[in-house]
C-alpha cells in the first residue's frame, strides 16, 4: 500500500492565526491541520496540541502540563498562534511512499502525520489512524 492509497486532502492554516481560527479550522478537518507560509510546510497541529490552549493560567505549572502533554513546559508559556501549537518538522513523503517507510518515518520523527508532496506541491496528508486501519499492510 502507498502514500496515494492512504491520504486525505491536506488542510492548511497560516502560522499567524488566531487560536480560535485553529479552533474553527478543526470542525472541517481530519485530526490534523498543516500549518504553511507561503507554499513552505513548518509543522503540523494535532486536535490534541490544542489541549495547550484550554489550560488556565492558574493551572500553568511544570508538573501539571508534564501529566497532561507528557513533555516539559514552560511556565510562562501562553499560545496564541497556530505556530505557538505546531510541532516542527520538514518531513514530506511521495505518492509512491510505502506504508512501512510512512510508518518508520512517523515513529523515528515521532509526527501523527505527513504531507504528500509531488512536483513541489502538496497534494495530500497521510493520518496514523490511515497507517494503522491498513496495518496488515506493512511488510507489502
Amino acid at each position: 500500500m502507498k502514500a496515494e492509497d492512504l491520504m486525505d486532502e491536506p488542510d492548511f492554516i497560516e502560522p499567524d492565526a488566531a487560536i480560535e481560527e485553529v479552533v474553527e479550522e478543526f470542525k472541517g478537518s481530519e485530526n490534523t491541520l498543516i500549518v504553511r507560509e507561503e507554499n513552505k510546510i513548518m509543522g503540523e497541529i494535532h486536535e490534541n496540541s490544542l489541549l495547550k490552549a484550554m489550560i488556565p493560567e492558574d493551572k500553568l505549572d511544570e508538573e501539571s502540563i508534564i501529566g497532561v502533554l507528557g513533555i516539559s513546559f514552560d511556565q510562562s508559556y501562553v499560545p496564541d498562534t497556530a505556530e505557538d501549537l505546531m510541532n516542527s518538522h520538514e518531513v514530506t513523503i511521495s505518492p509512491d511512499t510505502d506504508i512501512g517507510e510512512i510508518a518508520f518515518l512517523m515513529d523515528r520523527e515521532d509526527i501523527r502525520s505527513l504531507p504528500v508532496k509531488e512536483d513541489g506541491e502538496i497534494i495530500g496528508v497521510v493520518h496514523e489512524n490511515k497507517v494503522i486501519e491498513n496495518f496488515s499492510e506493512g511488510g507489502e
